[in-house]
């Protein structure tokens, strides 16, 4: 289902513009292209509304469709620009606005999205605010298994539920009883993981028992989005 497309927008966007364009400016609007879909970010048609709107048309179908967003939308700005990153994430960055305000991610076909959009069999898109360079690095706690840095990271946790969180790590083995995806570890195919550390996508990863385990940048930056310091627990 969607919204049919203006005709004259359509006409618009012809080859030349596909090709030598990533982002438009219209208006206080941008308009962002990404394979068959053009993202349109900016003022909301209603005029009370207080914060940024997206909009996603299917340009196969020719159809507009205002998807679900997820995380807290930036507030409107006078002005921004918008540019592609990769093929799964928009970086925004907002005109005359605070050195804590003026950056923000629209996620649009992460692996985080790619998720959202099967359980809710909708487009999908996910706000996150851009993390300052002098933000707090990880911390990490290694040793070998068996030490108590289970132990140490959950008293750490507990005793600072605001300033601390974990991050989940990936692997390929197979779920063990009353394991839950994105909880104990987020469980992954084996071809999908070592394309992902190919890519750059992992802090660090390594092989036990023939089954990859590793920690990735999302999940770090699910953390850090929290405005927490993550901790990562590390075999050696």
């Amino acid at each position: 289902m969607g919204e049919e497309a203006n005709a004259s927008f359509l006409g618009g966007l012809d080859e030349s513009f596909l090709v030598q364009l990533d982002s438009e400016t219209h208006g206080h609007q941008t308009v962002t292209i990404s394979g068959e879909k053009i993202y349109v970010i900016g003022e909301c048609e209603d005029a009370d509304s207080s914060s940024t709107c997206v909009r996603i048309l299917n340009k196969p179908m020719g159809k507009w469709v205002t998807p679900i967003v997820l995380g807290t939308r930036p507030v409107p700005c006078k002005g921004h620009s918008a540019m592609l990153l990769g093929e799964d994430r928009i970086l925004v960055v907002k005109q005359n606005s605070s050195v804590d305000d003026c950056a923000w991610f629209l996620e649009v076909d992460t692996p985080f999205i790619k998720e959202q959009k099967k359980l809710l069999d909708t487009e999908v898109v996910a706000w996150s605010k851009g993390v300052e360079g002098d933000s707090l690095m990880p911390i990490v706690i290694s040793g070998p298994s068996g030490v108590g840095k289970g132990t140490l990271i959950a008293r750490l946790m507990k005793e600072f539920p605001s300033t601390f969180g974990f991050s989940v790590s990936h692997t390929t083995r197979s779920p063990r009883e009353n394991e839950k995806d994105g909880v104990h570890y987020h469980f992954t195919q084996r071809s999908i993981m070592e394309k992902d550390i190919n890519d750059g996508k992992f802090l660090e990863y390594a092989s036990v028992h023939g089954n990859l385990y590793g920690t990735s940048v999302e999940a770090v930056e699910a953390v850090t989005d929290k405005g927490k310091r993550c901790i990562l627990d590390i075999d050696v």
